[in-house]
């Protein structure tokens, strides 16, 4: 009896650490939003994917091809309280400047800009590639958990897209 409860216990305790070791299972450090298709026209949001390691890592899927008439914004919240957010907007194709605006709500212009040497951003409306931003975490304070925002306007046509709701963050996710 003592046998098959140890060898029990042994099974039970392999399954655990087979399952935890699956690639592929989420993780505390990375989150994702999907945004139903279809509704925005000019520009379209479906997902955007979230990962918090040495960088916050934010790529977003359009369910439209990108466009030289796009503008791209992210808002980064490093937390409650005193702790700042963050904002950068930038243009398909176009040059970039590796600074973030600290600002308190969403419609808001910036209060300061922060330099960010490292920051990365990418549209490209020659390759079907997402749009992504790649902040390093010491631009950020080193936040323990982050959560963000993402709005694609296309000017020429007006079409707003948000996600995952307009002057609304995604959930926290925690380094």
């Amino acid at each position: 009896m003592d046998v098959r409860r140890a060898g029990a216990r042994a099974l039970v305790a392999g399954a655990v650490v087979a399952a935890l070791a699956v690639p592929g299972t989420a993780h505390a450090d990375t989150g994702s939003i999907d945004d139903p298709a279809g509704d925005a026209t000019s520009v379209d949001i479906t997902r955007v994917r979230v990962v918090h390691r040495d960088a916050v890592k934010v790529t977003v899927r359009s369910d439209v091809p990108l466009a030289v008439s796009q503008v791209y914004s992210f808002w980064i919240d490093t937390g409650r309280g005193p702790r700042p957010t963050f904002r950068v907007s930038f243009v398909a194709n176009a040059g970039f400047d590796d600074s973030l605006g600290v600002v308190e709500s969403f419609g808001q212009r910036p209060s300061r800009f922060v330099r960010c040497p490292g920051m990365r951003a990418r549209a490209d409306i020659f390759e079907d590639a997402p749009v992504s931003l790649r902040v390093p975490r010491r631009c950020l304070g080193d936040p323990k958990r982050v959560r963000v925002a993402v709005k694609f306007l296309d000017e020429a046509t007006g079409s707003v897209d948000w996600a995952p709701e307009r002057r609304t963050f995604g959930p926290w996710v925690a380094r």
